[in-house]
């Protein structure tokens, strides 16, 4: 189990890491503030440590929620099952190191919670 918790951590950071690189070209020529190299790498790595601590809770489906971080802001989307899990997100990602703060924007879905 733990091992497909490690491969499913490494599947999310990969493409966290890739799907942010393409996100940062298309900023850069867009008209929205422009991060130095060194931001979009911290903010990049936030984003990881985030989902990785999403994978290695397990009350919560890392699948089930999207990470986003600028600035070190990490903004949280996505559907839960259950308002528990809605608030255990936000402390687990206000836990990781780099976090300055937490936009919790979590909606809940009951026909999740049956799903677990």
């Amino acid at each position: 189990m733990k091992t497909k918790k490690l491969l499913i951590a490494a599947a999310i950071s990969t493409g966290t890491l890739l799907g942010s690189l393409g996100t940062a070209a298309y900023a850069a020529n867009g008209d929205t503030q422009k991060q130095s190299a060194g931001e979009f790498a911290s903010d990049a790595m936030v984003t990881t440590k985030v989902k990785g601590a999403f994978v290695a809770d397990s009350a919560l489906s890392a699948l089930d929620i999207a990470v986003e971080t600028n600035d070190g802001v990490v903004t949280l989307t996505g559907t839960v099952g259950t308002a528990a899990e809605v608030e255990q997100a936000g402390r687990v990602a206000r836990d990781v190191e780099g976090v300055k703060q937490v936009k919790n924007d979590i909606k809940v879905d009951a026909s999740k919670a049956d799903k677990k």
